[in-house]
């Protein structure tokens, strides 16, 4: 078949030759903003924009975790480091997610919906501003300002990398100063990272919301990384058909910035109560517990920690923290116990504290060679541990050493 002869049956098949044409939209197939969503006009100094307001009860479950704090603020004020905000009410935290032009940032990224809510009265608020065209965004800055109005702090997830600085940026382009400079921020990605690192192998919040908050998103969710694109089409199309599922994805990801906020809120103020059966989750906290300065409250998740483990190898960092602590302290006589039962499971930091111990607190030579003889028999089957088989020969010979004098 020749060219003109293919080119004729391609063109019968509505096969476009050439220059490829966009695809030309029917204006029947146009459907504004507002008849897809329930929203409303909202109205600002710079105009008016579209927004999708919700309330739920302060006894709202998002999974299976309520969205407001059942203690108070102030173990995660402590966290932040932000003392003052120890004194403000929940009322003055916003939490906020945006959806964006582009995954990257810059100054060429636009924030076409922001979702924000906070504790009012008896409910939680949201909306969700939206941008029906990039001329409204003067209009969103001024009505996402208006909403924050006597906010202390924001509260975000990967927020300080991304959504605040984009605002931020955005507030310059169009002449406004930010709400967002120099306001306390609290991120909660990296809270997040801090407590359940060590068991999921990812903390992004949809990971997050299945792993901890038992939540499961229904088939309305638009995944993450199509939504620049879904916002592009409707731009070129005028059909908001597919941005119902943005806005589900957005106001999805606020209610799960509310329910952490309120998850780490009650467990940072009664840490011993969280009840979890993980022990790589109660060592986390504990850890970050012992960083706050809180030394009770992390060796009760150390004990917690080291009785639910489920291996010897997940029990040992619990009862090394312990020991370490009591050690810290000159509380030899807790430590000693903890060192031993490490030691029975091959630790050979507990072996070596166990040896330091006995020669020179209380010169107990044979003892400390003992547990010196035990490390060096375990180092024997890994070959890894070079350095550390050096040190324990070098204190081998030098307890031998030690015990041959005495004897002479």
């Amino acid at each position: 078949m020749d060219f003109e002869s293919l080119s004729e049956k391609l063109r019968r098949m509505g096969v476009q030759i050439g220059i490829q044409k966009p695809l030309e939209t029917s204006r029947q197939a146009r459907k504004p903003i507002e008849t897809v969503v329930p929203g409303r006009e909202y109205q600002t100094n710079f105009g008016s924009l579209f927004s999708l307001g919700h309330s739920y009860p302060q006894d709202y479950l998002h999974g299976r975790q309520p969205v407001l704090p059942q203690h108070s603020i102030y173990g995660l004020a402590r966290w932040s480091r932000v003392p003052e905000l120890e004194q403000k009410n929940l009322d003055q935290f916003i939490f906020l997610d945006t959806e964006t032009t582009g995954l990257s940032g810059g100054t060429g990224t636009m924030a076409f919906m922001v979702g924000v809510a906070r504790f009012r009265r008896e409910s939680l608020a949201m909306e969700q501003f939206f941008l029906r065209s990039p001329a409204e965004e003067a209009a969103l800055l001024a009505g996402l300002e208006e909403f924050c109005d006597g906010m202390a702090a924001v509260v975000t997830y990967n927020g300080k990398a991304f959504d605040i600085p984009i605002l931020n940026t955005r507030y310059i382009l169009q002449g406004f100063t930010s709400p967002f400079e120099d306001l306390p921020h609290l991120d909660l990605l990296h809270l997040t990272r801090r407590i359940w690192r060590a068991r999921l192998e990812q903390c992004n919040l949809g990971n997050i919301e299945r792993q901890i908050l038992q939540l499961q998103r229904d088939g309305d969710e638009v995944p993450g990384y199509l939504v620049p694109e879904y916002y592009a089409q409707y731009l070129r199309d005028g059909n908001a058909e597919p941005l119902r599922g943005i806005f589900y994805h957005n106001e999805q990801d606020v209610l799960s910035l509310a329910a952490l906020f309120a998850l780490f809120a009650d467990m940072l103020e009664a840490p011993t109560a969280w009840e979890t059966s993980s022990s790589q989750d109660l060592t986390a906290l504990g850890r970050l517990l012992e960083q706050m300065g809180e030394v009770d409250g992390a060796v009760s998740l150390y004990q917690k920690g080291a009785q639910a483990a489920e291996s010897a190898h997940t029990k040992l960092e619990p009862l090394l923290r312990q020991a370490k602590l009591h050690k810290r302290h000159g509380d030899y006589n807790r430590a000693l116990p903890l060192w031993e039962q490490a030691a029975a499971d091959g630790s050979l930091e507990a072996l070596e504290e166990l040896a330091k111990y006995y020669e020179h607190s209380t010169r107990q030579l044979e003892k400390a060679l003992a547990y010196t003889n035990q490390a060096l028999r375990l180092l024997e089957t890994n070959p890894d541990s070079i350095v550390f088989f050096r040190d324990f020969l070098h204190r081998q010979k030098r307890l031998a050493a030690k015990l041959q004098r005495r004897q002479a």
